[in-house]
């Protein structure tokens, strides 16, 4: 089967590529990897482990990403930590983004204020042995017959800066963050020329808010918007929360005609104390449905109270001093 991939084959054209960042339904499971001010918002070490394949059965555009996450709070000086791992595969270009960050939390009154920053690297790689350009010969030499398209692998290395801020006020979160605020560019090179992958300067608002039916049921609405002023994306989700033991929930993804893309269903269970599972099905909305079977997302989360608990013993009076 040709791996012909015509819309990647158009944007290398250019002297520039651009990068955007990737979708996440369970995005309300990992705030921290897309806003570092939730760090020591929370007074558990939570880890997460995130995979996403979406537009299943797409032929020769796999898409797949990858992550783990885990946020330590420092509650001694009102401030936690963030690490976030993940990987990336579009086609033939494959991302892998290291990141690490802190946050410091203010308290002013029923007011939570936090202010986070985060730094790492991304690696980026393009596998050029597996495009095929029109004018190619592949039968006895390989050779794209194209300059632009590197005959091999080419990887380039490009820094990722964040900055961050979010508010809790009663049952209410807002956070803003601006991701790669310094636009870094991975050079991809090989003998013939060079490209530069730009990472775009992405902004993320974020607004959840906790209502409590009863002892029982809570009802969990969440949004996400990100742009890069060119480009803008909205995730919504609305969950049902039972006993903190069992979630099922509905999720969108657009706003308008151009950028509808699915309907999410939800579905997630305490597996042990902390931890959960969490899984996700995407409906294409949007001009791929015809040609793909959707996307699945599974996390798997786990909150840990590292709070010893003080047990206090038994006072036993001694009769001799009654």
């Amino acid at each position: 089967m040709k791996k012909i991939l015509f819309p990647l084959l158009m944007i290398m054209a250019s002297p520039m590529l651009s990068q955007v960042e990737s979708n996440f339904s369970h995005f309300m499971l990992k705030p921290v990897s897309y806003n570092i001010a939730f760090a020591g918002s929370q007074k558990t070490i939570d880890f997460g482990l995130h995979y996403r394949n979406q537009w299943t059965g797409l032929s020769g555009k796999t898409i797949s990403t990858g992550s783990f996450d885990v946020t330590i709070p420092l509650a001694k000086i009102h401030s936690g930590l963030g690490f976030n791992l993940m990987f990336d595969k579009l086609g033939v270009q494959k991302n892998i983004y290291i990141a690490a960050g802190y946050a410091y939390q203010l308290q002013i009154k029923k007011v939570q204020l936090g202010f986070g920053v985060s730094g790492g690297i991304v690696q980026s790689t393009l596998l050029g042995n597996l495009l095929r350009s029109p004018e190619g010969n592949y039968d006895n030499n390989f050779d794209h017959k194209d300059p632009i398209i590197p005959l091999d692998k080419v990887s380039g290395i490009s820094p990722y800066l964040s900055a961050a801020l979010m508010m809790t006020w009663r049952q209410l979160q807002i956070g803003y963050s601006l991701s790669n605020f310094l636009e870094g560019k991975a050079k991809l090179t090989n003998p013939s020329n060079s490209k530069n992958l730009i990472f775009r300067r992405n902004h993320y608002f974020s607004i959840a808010y906790k209502f409590k039916i009863s002892k029982s049921l809570n009802l969990l609405p969440n949004a996400l918007y990100k742009t890069d002023f060119k480009e803008s994306q909205l995730d919504l989700n609305l969950i049902l929360d039972y006993k903190a033991k069992f979630d099922i929930g509905l999720g969108y993804r657009g706003y308008n005609k151009k950028s509808n893309e699915s309907v999410i269903v939800l579905l997630g269970v305490n597996v042990w104390k902390g931890l959960k599972l969490y899984y996700s099905y995407d409906i294409s909305t949007g001009k791929l449905f015809a040609y793909q079977y959707g996307t699945h997302e599974l996390s798997l989360t786990y909150k840990f109270n590292y709070r010893a608990k003080v047990v206090v013993p038994k006072v036993i009076f001694n009769p001799r001093f009654l």
